[in-house]
């Protein structure tokens, strides 16, 4: 496995490093920490394209690392847009056979995109919703949806709701994907003022008396309660 990573890493670097030192070449006046925020989105660029594991697990090192300065631009964008699509909406397909198709790659670009909790990043994320079929790639896409503070959660609430549905409605109901659900409806209702969508409101109830473990069927009461209080006042 250690030689086939080296392999893959030196085949990338034959590929881009040419690239690279072409355009450093040419913006030979532009300063040191410049020419280092090229080479970085490069890379970025170039091994979120891959169809390789290893190298999509690369590009999202770089990708947090750059999210982690501040740098949420047009590369971070789209090399997670590109990676939370892999195998999904984003195939690479080989005699039949669609070869990247990587649920932790599209969990760890979920997760990041939920750092950058914009609201690009969230409509990323409603997006990967509606295509996404691994229960732990969705837990992972419902809590970085519900952890974005931003207002107007309407359009976010009724599409957990929808997904987390299907997810309910499978013949083995994800205690995963219920959690993140209820926690997420609990987070946007509340930063939306109250849960006024009947549908969630049904959701709830559904996982309340469903088929989940305690502390999962425990928390969708909880969230209910809570709920109901402000109308009790």
């Amino acid at each position: 496995m250690i030689a086939k990573i080296i392999a893959v890493l030196v085949t990338f670097a034959v590929a881009v490093v040419p690239s690279v030192m072409a355009q450093a070449a040419e913006s030979g006046t532009a300063g040191e920490q410049s020419d280092e925020q090229t080479v970085e989105m490069m890379i970025i660029r170039e091994s979120s394209m891959s169809s390789n594991r290893e190298l999509n697990l690369f590009a999202l090192e770089n990708t947090e690392s750059a999210i982690g300065r501040g740098n949420t631009g047009t590369e971070v964008y789209a090399a997670l847009e590109r990676l939370v699509f892999s195998g999904t909406q984003n195939r690479a397909v080989i005699r039949g056979h669609v070869v990247n198709n990587f649920p932790d790659v599209r969990r760890e670009a979920a997760r990041q995109l939920g750092l950058v909790g914009t609201e690009e990043a969230r409509a990323i994320l409603l997006r990967a919703c509606l295509s996404e079929v691994d229960p732990m790639v969705m837990y992972e896409i419902i809590n970085s949806i519900g952890g974005i503070e931003l207002e107007n959660n309407e359009q976010a609430i009724a599409t957990i709701v929808w997904v987390a549905g299907r997810f309910h409605r499978a013949p083995a109901p994800s205690n995963h994907v219920a959690m993140a659900a209820v926690n997420a409806l609990d987070s946007l209702s509340e930063r939306d003022g109250g849960l006024t969508n009947p549908s969630a409101f049904m959701y709830l109830f559904a996982v309340a008396e469903g088929p989940y473990v305690h502390h999962v069927r425990s928390r969708a009461w909880e969230v209910i309660d809570g709920l109901r209080e402000p109308n009790e006042e």
